[in-house]
């Protein structure tokens, strides 16, 4: 694999396009495509004639193989990527790969193949563009498309029909049609012979999209890399997600339907080497395995996972495929698909799923929600309800980095709240969660809020309250000074001191009071801090017992 430090060592003007390096690591865009990678050298560039040539040698794997692929980072697509093979002894002549860019720019995949196996030991790439470009060679691989031979349909299998009654309500999906795909190359094979037996979450690496409009696109860019770079009929997937939530479809359905509803009959994939019988394959567009760097270390968004579990409890729900046989691509595969960050979500998805089996995703209801921070830290929330389609109770979530709570039950009284107890976080999200008496949940509506430090002495409220066992208060110093509180009756006679000592400035700090053994009542929470001229912060809050 090409380290960071022989290119640089060796091709000066990668080394200034930063964006497109990763440290020592195999590129993700691949890893649909090949079945093995390899070790490459780095050649000099070459510059002449206003273009920039750069390259890599390697070995060919001891297995056969009949087709190469090579990913490419680049600032300006490159103009062409040739091949030649054994440049050593009696080399060949350059044979022209064929270039997959990503629609959105920045990555691409270059592929050559023939009917034979390669005769031959080694091999030779260069890639060429623009003098003032910037290209890198990220990763090689082979595959041998004899491997796995898409299969002709058994005459004697029907097509396995879903159920067409339901509670799980699919996701919209944008057709063939609409993200304009290319016909299927010879006739689709039914997937389910006999049964569907797996989903499974793929990455589509360099191929990401933020919106409808780029999804199509990346759509359209991975179909022409798996028929004319890897030599499948179709796109590999039965489904894409992309990063905004949208579904498109994949492979053609076997009955011909258009959308989801219909519940149609599924066609087999390419996504998965030798496992593709009953095999549901999803890729979600963008990159997610952290290790690769910051090209390649995006989240699932929310909106994205959201369809994720919706597609795959549909799929569950119709299709027979039990949520415990979610799998990811490296499941099946020597590869890091579908990235970490994905890969380590996938409890979490059969959670989610196998929750919406038992309560259904039928929309409850609408909402909005919005708030603002105050100079305190305190956040005011605010929400509105639009619709509602059958919930009677709702509950506020906060969601921060020492853990979720829940604020507020039935919020309908009221339409708005304060929140005073976010001392020394940073970040904050709040969820507006509608709850059905048949147990369904689901979030009407979400507000993600930065929390700023203070420029002053402050004490927030007590934290939880009403509370049973214990309450917590924290308070920010924002100069040096001596903290003492004090716990007080309704009659304001002292129960109890703690006093902190010298404290240094600009700090939070938290105090947690056992609660367990006091009657029902209101008491009071009282915080002086000296200072050098005297007491300079003075507050008292209210904590209420309850039993």
């Amino acid at each position: 694999m090409l380290s960071i430090r022989s290119l640089c060592t060796t091709v000066l003007v990668v080394c200034a396009f930063t964006s497109l390096l990763t440290a020592e690591a195999k590129a993700q865009a691949l890893s649909d495509v090949v079945d093995v990678s390899v070790e490459t050298t780095a050649l000099e560039a070459v510059r002449a004639d206003k273009r920039l040539s750069v390259g890599v040698r390697g070995s060919l794997p001891l297995n056969e193989v009949n087709g190469v692929a090579v990913e490419i980072g680049f600032d300006q697509e490159p103009d062409e990527v040739l091949i030649r093979f054994d440049p050593d002894s009696s080399p060949t002549e350059w044979q022209s790969m064929y270039l997959v860019a990503s629609a959105t720019g920045g990555t691409a995949v270059a592929g050559y193949r023939q009917d034979s196996v390669f005769p031959a030991s080694s091999f030779e790439i260069r890639a060429y563009g623009a003098e003032g470009s910037t290209i890198l060679i990220r990763d090689v691989g082979f595959f041998d498309t004899r491997a796995y031979p898409e299969e002709s349909a058994p005459s004697d299998v029907q097509p396995l029909v879903g159920l067409k009654t339901g509670t799980i309500i699919p996701p919209p999906l944008i057709n063939r049609a609409s993200w304009g795909a290319q016909p299927f190359r010879g006739t689709p094979v039914n997937l389910a012979r006999p049964s569907y037996d797996y989903m499974t979450w793929h990455h589509a690496a360099g191929y990401s999209a933020e919106n409808e409009e780029e999804g199509k696109a990346q759509m359209r860019a991975m179909q022409d890399l798996h028929q004319n770079v890897r030599g499948w009929s179709d796109i590999g997937y039965q489904f894409g997600i992309d990063r905004a939530g949208n579904l498109y479809q994949g492979r053609p359905f076997m009955d011909n339907s258009t959308s989801l509803s219909q519940v149609p009959v599924l066609a087999q994939g390419a996504h998965v080497g030798g496992a593709n019988t009953g095999n549901i394959g999803v890729v979600i567009m963008g990159c997610y395995h952290q290790p690769e760097g910051s090209r390649c270390e995006q989240e699932i968004t929310p909106e994205a996972f959201a369809t994720y579990i919706n597609l795959f409890a549909f799929l569950s729900e119709r299709y027979g495929v039990e949520p415990a046989l979610i799998r990811g691509h490296r499941d099946f595969s020597q590869t890091a698909c579908p990235g970490d960050n994905n890969y380590a979500r996938i409890p979490e998805l059969i959670t989610r799923v196998s929750q919406v089996l038992i309560t259904g995703n039928e929309p409850l209801g609408e909402a909005t929600m919005s708030g603002s921070v105050d100079s305190d830290g305190a956040v005011s929330l605010q929400w509105s309800i639009t619709e509602n389609f059958g919930f009677d109770a709702l509950e506020i979530r906060r969601i921060t980095d020492s853990g979720t709570y829940t604020l507020l039950l039935d919020p309908s009284v009221t339409t708005s709240y304060t929140d005073a107890s976010l001392a020394g976080e940073s970040e904050v999200t709040y969820l507006l969660i509608a709850s059905s008496t048949d147990g369904r949940q689901q979030e009407l509506a979400r507000l993600e809020l930065d929390i700023a430090e203070p420029n002053r002495f402050v004490m927030t409220s007590a934290f939880p309250n009403p509370a049973h066992q214990s309450v917590e208060v924290r308070y920010f110093m924002s100069a040096e000074g001596y903290a003492t509180l004090t716990m007080h009756d309704a009659r304001g006679r002292e129960l109890s001191r703690s006093d902190s000592g010298f404290q240094d400035g600009d700090q939070w700090i938290a105090h947690t009071y056992d609660v367990s053994g006091m009657a029902a009542g209101v008491y009071y929470l009282r915080l002086r801090v000296e200072s050098f001229g005297g007491t300079v912060f003075d507050r008292t809050v209210p904590v209420v017992v309850a039993r």
